[in-house]
C-alpha cells in the first residue's frame, strides 16, 4: 500500500512525529527523575544544618570553657593577693582545715589579711581584715570582717560569692620547718604561718565536667 493510499504514512507526518518524542524526551523529567533530585536535595539541606548546628555547639562550649577559665582565674588571683600580704596577729589564729562535701574537696581557709577592698560602698575600709575561704555546696564563698585592733571588733561580715559550679577546694601548705606539703594548718599550735599556699579550684562546666585550676602562693609575712 502506497503511502498515498494511507496519508498516515506520509514520511513526512513520520518524521516529525518522531521529531515530537524526541523533544519530549530530551526536554522533560520523568517522576522518578524529580524524586530523586528532591531526595539529594534533602539530603544536603540536612547534612549543611548538622554541619552549622555542630560548629555552633563546638563554638559554645569553647565560650563557656573560656568564661569558667576567667572565673577561676579571677578566683585564684582574689586569693592570691591576699595570701600574699598575711598578717600574724596574736588572738587572730591562721588556720587551714581540711573539708569533705560530696566527696570532694571542701577545704576551709581563714587568716588575716592585710590587702582588702570592700565590695560594699558603705562599708569601712579596714587596715586588717580576717578572711575565711569556704565551699558551701557548688558555691566559692570569700567572708570578711573587720580585725583592727586599734579599736572595737567590727559585727559586720561582708560576704561575696566568688564562683559558681564549684566541684572542690583542695588547699595544701608548706611547712618550712619540716619541708613537706601538709594537708592542714593549725595557727592556734604553730607559731609560724605556712611559707607558701598549694590552692586547687575545681568547677564543672554545663556537660558537668570537671577542670582543675592550680597555684602556689608564696606567703608574705607582714610585721606586727
Amino acid at each position: 500500500m502506497s503511502w498515498r493510499n494511507n496519508p498516515g504514512s506520509h514520511p513526512d507526518r513520520c518524521r516529525a512525529r518522531r521529531d515530537r518524542g524526541r523533544i519530549s524526551d530530551e526536554g522533560g523529567f520523568t517522576l522518578l527523575e524529580l524524586l530523586v533530585a528532591v531526595a539529594l536535595l534533602a539530603l544536603l539541606l540536612t547534612l549543611t544544618s548538622l554541619s552549622f548546628s555542630s560548629t555552633f555547639r563546638i563554638l559554645e562550649a569553647v565560650e563557656e570553657d573560656r568564661g569558667r577559665a576567667h572565673q577561676a582565674r579571677l578566683c585564684l588571683s582574689r586569693m592570691g593577693d591576699e595570701l600574699m600580704m598575711t598578717r600574724k596577729e596574736a588572738g587572730s589564729s591562721w588556720v587551714g582545715r581540711n573539708g569533705d562535701q560530696n566527696n570532694q574537696p571542701a577545704d576551709v581557709l581563714a587568716f588575716v589579711s592585710t590587702s582588702h577592698v570592700s565590695t560594699r560602698a558603705d562599708a569601712p575600709q579596714a587596715g586588717l581584715t580576717r578572711v575565711l575561704y569556704a565551699r558551701e555546696g557548688t558555691r566559692l564563698l570569700r567572708l570578711a570582717t573587720s580585725a583592727n585592733l586599734h579599736g572595737p571588733p567590727s559585727p559586720a561580715i561582708e560576704q561575696m560569692e566568688m564562683a559558681q559550679d564549684v566541684a572542690g577546694l583542695n588547699l595544701r601548705y608548706y611547712d618550712r620547718t619540716r619541708r613537706i606539703w601538709v594537708d592542714e594548718w593549725d595557727g592556734r599550735v604553730r607559731s609560724e604561718v605556712p611559707a607558701a599556699v598549694l590552692i586547687e579550684l575545681t568547677l564543672n562546666n554545663a556537660r558537668n565536667e570537671p577542670r582543675t585550676f592550680t597555684q602556689w602562693v608564696m606567703v608574705l609575712i607582714q610585721a606586727s
